[in-house]
Protein backbone atom coordinates (compact mmCIF):
# COMPACT_ATOMS: atom_id res chain seq x y z
CA UNK A 1 0.00 0.00 0.00
CA UNK A 2 2.81 2.39 0.88
CA UNK A 3 4.40 1.72 -2.56
CA UNK A 4 1.18 2.61 -4.42
CA UNK A 5 0.72 5.78 -2.37
CA UNK A 6 4.27 6.88 -3.22
CA UNK A 7 3.70 6.03 -6.88
CA UNK A 8 0.47 8.02 -6.96
CA UNK A 9 2.18 10.98 -5.29
CA UNK A 10 5.08 10.84 -7.78
CA UNK A 11 2.71 10.64 -10.74
CA UNK A 12 0.78 13.64 -9.44
CA UNK A 13 4.01 15.62 -9.02
CA UNK A 14 5.08 14.75 -12.57
CA UNK A 15 1.75 15.86 -13.98
CA UNK A 16 1.94 19.09 -12.00
CA UNK A 17 5.46 19.76 -13.30
CA UNK A 18 4.17 19.62 -16.88
CA UNK A 19 1.56 22.29 -16.25
CA UNK A 20 2.49 25.90 -15.54
CA UNK A 21 -0.39 28.32 -14.97
CA UNK A 22 -2.70 25.84 -16.68
CA UNK A 23 -0.48 25.64 -19.75
CA UNK A 24 0.99 22.29 -20.84
CA UNK A 25 4.72 23.03 -21.12
CA UNK A 26 5.61 19.50 -22.18
CA UNK A 27 4.48 20.21 -25.76
CA UNK A 28 5.60 23.84 -26.00
CA UNK A 29 8.85 24.14 -27.94
CA UNK A 30 11.74 25.56 -25.96
CA UNK A 31 12.59 29.13 -26.79
CA UNK A 32 16.06 29.45 -25.28
CA UNK A 33 19.38 27.80 -26.05
CA UNK A 34 20.73 25.07 -23.82
CA UNK A 35 24.29 23.74 -23.73
CA UNK A 36 23.60 20.94 -26.22
CA UNK A 37 22.05 23.46 -28.66
CA UNK A 38 25.17 25.61 -28.39
CA UNK A 39 27.44 22.64 -29.09
CA UNK A 40 25.28 21.47 -32.02
CA UNK A 41 25.08 24.94 -33.58
CA UNK A 42 28.81 25.55 -33.16
CA UNK A 43 29.30 22.25 -35.01
CA UNK A 44 27.03 23.47 -37.81
CA UNK A 45 29.07 26.70 -38.00
CA UNK A 46 32.32 24.72 -38.24
CA UNK A 47 30.85 22.48 -40.95
CA UNK A 48 29.66 25.52 -42.93
CA UNK A 49 33.23 26.82 -43.08
CA UNK A 50 34.93 23.49 -43.67
CA UNK A 51 32.60 21.40 -45.79
CA UNK A 52 29.63 23.38 -47.14
CA UNK A 53 26.62 21.47 -48.42
CA UNK A 54 23.44 23.10 -49.64
CA UNK A 55 21.33 21.58 -46.85
CA UNK A 56 23.19 23.88 -44.40
CA UNK A 57 21.45 26.91 -45.91
CA UNK A 58 18.40 26.08 -43.76
CA UNK A 59 20.38 27.37 -40.75
CA UNK A 60 20.73 30.87 -42.25
CA UNK A 61 17.86 33.20 -41.31
CA UNK A 62 16.76 35.63 -44.08
CA UNK A 63 17.90 38.60 -41.93
CA UNK A 64 21.38 37.09 -41.39
CA UNK A 65 24.46 39.35 -41.29
CA UNK A 66 28.11 38.31 -40.96
CA UNK A 67 30.45 40.85 -39.36
CA UNK A 68 34.22 40.32 -39.61
CA UNK A 69 36.37 43.44 -39.44
CA UNK A 70 39.33 41.06 -39.63
CA UNK A 71 38.27 40.34 -43.22
CA UNK A 72 37.10 43.87 -44.05
CA UNK A 73 40.55 45.37 -43.48
CA UNK A 74 42.17 42.82 -45.82
CA UNK A 75 39.95 43.47 -48.84
CA UNK A 76 41.99 45.08 -51.66
CA UNK A 77 43.02 47.63 -52.49
CA UNK A 78 42.80 49.48 -49.16
CA UNK A 79 40.35 47.47 -47.08
CA UNK A 80 36.79 48.31 -46.20
CA UNK A 81 35.51 50.38 -43.33
CA UNK A 82 35.06 48.47 -40.12
CA UNK A 83 31.71 47.86 -38.47
CA UNK A 84 29.93 46.81 -41.64
CA UNK A 85 28.74 43.30 -42.49
CA UNK A 86 30.86 41.36 -44.94
CA UNK A 87 27.93 39.08 -45.93
CA UNK A 88 24.16 39.00 -45.79
CA UNK A 89 22.14 35.77 -46.04
CA UNK A 90 22.21 35.56 -49.83
CA UNK A 91 25.85 36.55 -50.29
CA UNK A 92 27.01 34.19 -47.52
CA UNK A 93 25.27 31.19 -49.09
CA UNK A 94 26.46 32.19 -52.58
CA UNK A 95 30.03 32.55 -51.33
CA UNK A 96 29.97 29.15 -49.67
CA UNK A 97 28.55 27.56 -52.84
CA UNK A 98 31.04 29.15 -55.25
CA UNK A 99 34.17 29.82 -53.15
CA UNK A 100 33.96 27.60 -50.09
CA UNK A 101 36.35 28.53 -47.31
CA UNK A 102 37.58 24.95 -46.68
CA UNK A 103 38.57 26.18 -43.25
CA UNK A 104 38.65 23.33 -40.73
CA UNK A 105 37.51 25.16 -37.61
CA UNK A 106 38.33 23.42 -34.33
CA UNK A 107 36.28 24.68 -31.40
CA UNK A 108 38.72 25.26 -28.55
CA UNK A 109 36.56 26.65 -25.76
CA UNK A 110 32.92 27.60 -25.36
CA UNK A 111 32.21 30.97 -23.82
CA UNK A 112 29.08 32.25 -22.20
CA UNK A 113 25.66 31.79 -23.76
CA UNK A 114 22.19 33.11 -23.10
CA UNK A 115 18.74 32.61 -24.56
CA UNK A 116 19.69 33.48 -28.14
CA UNK A 117 23.47 33.98 -28.40
CA UNK A 118 26.68 32.13 -27.66
CA UNK A 119 30.40 32.46 -28.16
CA UNK A 120 33.46 30.28 -28.57
CA UNK A 121 37.14 30.48 -29.45
CA UNK A 122 38.50 28.46 -32.33
CA UNK A 123 41.63 27.62 -34.31
CA UNK A 124 42.02 26.62 -37.94
CA UNK A 125 44.66 25.92 -40.55
CA UNK A 126 43.66 26.42 -44.16
CA UNK A 127 43.52 23.20 -46.18
CA UNK A 128 44.39 24.94 -49.45
CA UNK A 129 47.72 26.23 -48.22
CA UNK A 130 48.58 23.81 -45.41
CA UNK A 131 51.37 22.20 -47.45
CA UNK A 132 53.21 25.50 -47.98
CA UNK A 133 52.16 27.70 -45.06
CA UNK A 134 51.57 26.27 -41.63
CA UNK A 135 49.95 29.25 -39.98
CA UNK A 136 47.21 28.56 -37.50
CA UNK A 137 44.54 31.20 -37.29
CA UNK A 138 42.94 31.76 -33.89
CA UNK A 139 39.68 33.60 -33.42
CA UNK A 140 36.53 34.21 -31.48
CA UNK A 141 32.97 34.01 -32.80
CA UNK A 142 29.75 35.34 -31.30
CA UNK A 143 26.61 33.90 -32.85
CA UNK A 144 23.04 35.13 -32.51
CA UNK A 145 20.15 32.81 -33.30
CA UNK A 146 16.39 32.78 -33.48
CA UNK A 147 13.97 29.87 -33.35
CA UNK A 148 12.09 29.85 -36.65
CA UNK A 149 9.57 27.17 -37.60
CA UNK A 150 10.90 24.90 -34.87
CA UNK A 151 14.55 25.19 -35.88
CA UNK A 152 17.41 27.39 -34.69
CA UNK A 153 18.67 29.72 -37.39
CA UNK A 154 21.69 32.01 -37.39
CA UNK A 155 20.84 35.72 -37.47
CA UNK A 156 24.42 36.96 -37.15
CA UNK A 157 28.04 35.99 -36.86
CA UNK A 158 30.49 38.40 -35.29
CA UNK A 159 33.93 36.99 -36.01
CA UNK A 160 37.38 38.32 -35.18
CA UNK A 161 40.66 36.50 -35.68
CA UNK A 162 44.39 36.86 -36.22
CA UNK A 163 44.16 38.38 -39.68
CA UNK A 164 47.93 38.48 -40.27
CA UNK A 165 48.13 34.70 -39.94
CA UNK A 166 44.96 34.51 -42.04
CA UNK A 167 46.58 36.63 -44.77
CA UNK A 168 49.75 34.52 -44.72
CA UNK A 169 47.70 31.30 -44.68
CA UNK A 170 45.87 32.25 -47.89
CA UNK A 171 49.10 33.07 -49.69
CA UNK A 172 49.41 36.80 -48.90
CA UNK A 173 52.46 38.57 -47.57
CA UNK A 174 53.28 41.33 -45.14
CA UNK A 175 56.09 43.79 -44.71
CA UNK A 176 57.03 44.10 -41.09
CA UNK A 177 57.84 47.54 -39.73
CA UNK A 178 61.55 48.21 -39.36
CA UNK A 179 61.44 49.30 -35.74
Amino acid sequence: MRFFSALTLAAGASAAALSVNGRDVSVEPKKCLCKSDVEDLAGVYATMLDNWTDDLAKYIHPSFLDFADSINVLIPPNGLDTGFPIFNATSFVDHQKTQPDDLPVKIEKYGPFNCNSFSFTWTATFKKFAATVEKTVRGVTIINVVKSEGQWQFTSFDVEFNNINFLLAIGGSITRPSS
